[in-house]
């Protein structure tokens, strides 16, 4: 066993401390027993539960309940499955609905930049560096399905190493490469030419050997150095019988099951792990039915190994709180173990809990409380067991039981219960049916009280998935809204547990790791640009606040809400200015990036920028008082009113032009097709009477007559305004 301090880290070796008082014998004698208590307890309390995180699990995939006899319908109502996958879309769009899931909230103005720092990085860590979508996910349904979810967060300071190979390697190229303080040669070879060159101090020309090209292999070595967030199996988790959460628990242990290769590669001696394994090293068998209940098999088995390297040790991290540098005062500490007999193998001081719990519905005063798959699991056997017994009514009814004289029939005929075939009997009425009534109707309604039950346990309903067509159409839209503003009220009562609990104490989780461990800058990408970060200078005891995009309001109706108000912005910056005293541009800027977001975009900067640069100061003798702010914007008042009455003016010229038009034109048109039977007629007359008329002097008449009427258009037109523009 070996004591360390980890000051945050994994498995971080520093100096002893434990006193001299207390001997590494006398602590190791006493923290066993202590150790070993805590472990049993904790373990008979948590496979308490396991029991019905099993059943849970079994109801969820549809397993349960099975048929009582084989002859009975095998009919199983899904109503747990349905009811989790219908919260589940609408608990992920509350949390990552928008881009950044918490926020950190500045202590002082002079905080805001780094508060800001603090929220992108720390999502960008959740989001981008790990897979936090699926990790909350897979939380968030242990919870719905199995009282609780767990996510656990850590330092993972582990080396990746990895081997390459190169070939004609140029000398600078080889150079660049061996230079690496990450890079380690494993072979090389270098290809020779002899070149001839003058010595600088006799001036006789020397033949030499010089490489002109390499082959290379190396390996790679490369720390992760990184926060790791994963999902942790309920039954992996122990916690103490007296806790009332988590983060007070006096005792609380994740234990899992780990091969040799993985305990070496953590730091510990080879020898002694191997010493550990192939002795009962596997999960307890109350913990292997929960594994056994999610598995899509029937039965569960893991193969023996006869690689040293692969066999499976038990390997269990314990945090509890312990004297250990002998002051008098018990600290959370850190005791790692191997093997069923909980050997200590690692003892260090441990700042706060790795895990994080989320509960769906926690019961005050208690650690574990209560999920939605326990208020399902009743009315999931009962729909069952109705259905089962409806359906065997319904078979009964097509395919009664027959009465028949026994040695005057074929039995195989009569238990052929294909369409259209034969019995065969030695004389008439020697089989006759039970004619067995169906009674599947009364069932019905009983059916329709068990889906009320299940609405009103769990808030699931056709309403707030808007299937209910006959409700919501005979219904005002105040009275639908009411609807399903009560239907979603359970789902975002467990949203706000979620958040309140475990997310929260998730983030600041994550941002007490980094603080503590990136012990440099990082660059990572922000809205499409490369931002450079330094936790060595955050403030690790800055609040959280969770985007929890809940509320008895729709999106559209807050949409609305929020178009509302970018439209009172908009006029009180159009009318006192950007430096006004309500309304900033930053303000602006904000509501429109909710709107955005709202909209489903998760990057409101493809559309408005999130930081408004600051304006430029005032300039000297420029008056801010109130009073002549307002007199200034009434003189804007009143100078766009002229100049609305200006451009209003203008139009009416356009539109009398535009009528003077249309009336020459229509007028044009007309005299055209009168001229056209003007012609027409004279050729008819020269033709029947042989006159000669004067057709010039008619087509003169009509152009006279035609020019006038344009003058009086023109005259009417021009009438109605000034020549300056303005109306009369």
């Amino acid at each position: 066993m070996k004591y360390t301090d980890t000051k945050g880290k994994n498995e971080e070796s520093s100096e002893e401390v434990v006193k001299d008082k207390n001997s590494e014998a006398e602590v190791t004698e006493k923290l066993g027993g202590i150790l070993k208590a805590e472990y049993s307890d904790a373990k008979d309390f948590v496979d308490q539960i396991g029991y019905e995180r099993a059943e849970a699990t079994n109801y969820y995939l549809g397993k349960k309940p099975g048929a009582e006899s084989s002859l009975q319908s095998e009919y199983i109502s899904t109503d747990v499955r349905d009811s989790v996958l219908f919260m589940l879309p609408s608990i992920m769009r509350t949390f990552f609905g928008t881009k950044k899931v918490v926020e950190f909230v500045p202590h002082s103005k002079e905080d805001i930049p780094i508060a800001k720092q603090q929220t992108d990085y720390i999502n960008y860590i959740v989001q981008e560096k790990n897979p936090g979508f699926h990790v909350l996910y897979d939380a968030f349904k242990d919870a719905l399905v199995r009282k609780t979810g767990y996510v656990k967060a850590y330092w993972d300071d582990s080396i990746t190493a990895s081997t390459h190979s190169y070939s004609d390697l140029t000398p600078e190229a080889y150079m660049a490469l061996v230079m690496d303080e990450n890079v380690e040669v494993v072979e090389e070879s270098a290809t020779m030419e002899s070149i001839t060159v003058v010595d600088q101090m006799t001036g006789e020309e020397i033949t030499q050997e010089t490489p002109v090209s390499y082959d290379l292999t190396i390996r790679r070595i490369k720390p992760k150095d990184q926060v790791v967030i994963e999902s942790v199996p309920p039954e992996e988790v122990l916690i103490s019988r007296s806790a009332r959460d988590i983060h007070t628990s006096p005792y609380v242990a994740h234990r899992m099951i780990k091969t040799v290769s993985d305990l070496v590669a953590m730091g510990y001696d080879r020898e002694e792990m191997e010493q550990y394994a192939g002795s009962g090293n596997s999960l307890d068998d109350d913990t292997f039915l929960e594994e056994e209940a999610r598995s899509p098999v029937d039965t569960l088995t893991y193969p023996d190994v006869s690689d040293p390297g692969q066999k499976n040790v038990l390997y269990v991290e314990n945090y509890l709180f312990f004297d250990l540098d002998g002051d008098g005062i018990a600290e959370r500490i850190r005791v790692c173990t191997c093997g069923n007999g909980l050997n200590i193998v690692n003892v260090s001081p441990w700042d706060e809990l790795p895990i994080t719990m989320f509960s769906p519905d926690p019961e005050p005063h208690t650690s574990v409380g209560s999920c939605p798959a326990d208020y399902l699991m009743p009315i999931q056997a009962a729909k069952s067991q109705i259905m089962r017994d409806t359906l065997d009514s319904l078979g009964h009814a097509i395919f009664p039981r027959m009465s028949i004289v026994e040695g005057q029939v074929n039995i195989d005929d009569v238990l052929n219960t294909d369409i259209g075939q034969p019995i065969r009997v030695r004389a008439p009425g020697m089989v006759q049916s039970f004619t067995t009534p169906f009674v599947g109707k009364e069932a019905f309604p009983v059916l329709g009280y068990l889906d009320e039950a299940k609405e009103n346990r769990t808030g699931v309903s056709k309403a707030s998935a808007g299937l209910n067509a006959d409700a919501l159409q005979s219904s005002t839209k105040s009275a639908v809204a009411a609807t399903i503003s009560a239907s979603q009220g359970r789902i975002e009562l467990i949203c706000r547990h979620f958040a309140e609990g475990g997310l929260k104490d998730l983030f600041k989780l994550i941002n007490n790791l980094v603080v503590k461990n990136q012990d440099k800058e990082d660059i990572f990408r922000l809205n499409n640009e490369f931002v450079a970060v330094d936790p060595r200078y955050w403030d690790s005891d800055k609040d959280i606040v969770v985007n929890v995009a809940i509320s008895k309001n729709s999106d559209e109706e807050r949409m609305q809400v929020l178009a509302m108000v970018a439209g009172k912005q908009e006029q009180i910056l159009q009318t006192l200015g950007p430096q006004n005293p309500l309304v900033s541009l930053q303000q602006y800027a904000n509501t429109l990036t909710r709107i955005i977001e709202l909209a489903g975009f998760k990057d409101a900067t493809s559309f408005v920028n999130d930081q408004i640069p600051p304006m430029p100061p005032q300039q000297p003798g420029q008056d801010t008082d109130p009073a002549t702010l307002l007199a200034q914007a009434e003189i804007q008042k009143a100078e766009a009113e002229t100049q609305r009455v200006m451009v209003e003016a203008q139009r009416d010229v356009v539109d009398a032009e535009t009528d003077r038009m249309k009336i020459i034109m229509e007028d044009d048109l007309k005299r055209d097709t009168e001229e056209a039977k003007i012609r027409l007629k004279a050729l008819e007359l020269e033709a029947k009477y042989g006159a000669q008329l004067n057709i010039a002097e008619i087509n003169a008449l009509m152009e006279r007559d035609r020019e006038v009427l344009r003058q009086i258009a023109k005259t009417q037109a021009g009438g109605l305004f000034n020549t300056n523009g303005s109306g009369r």
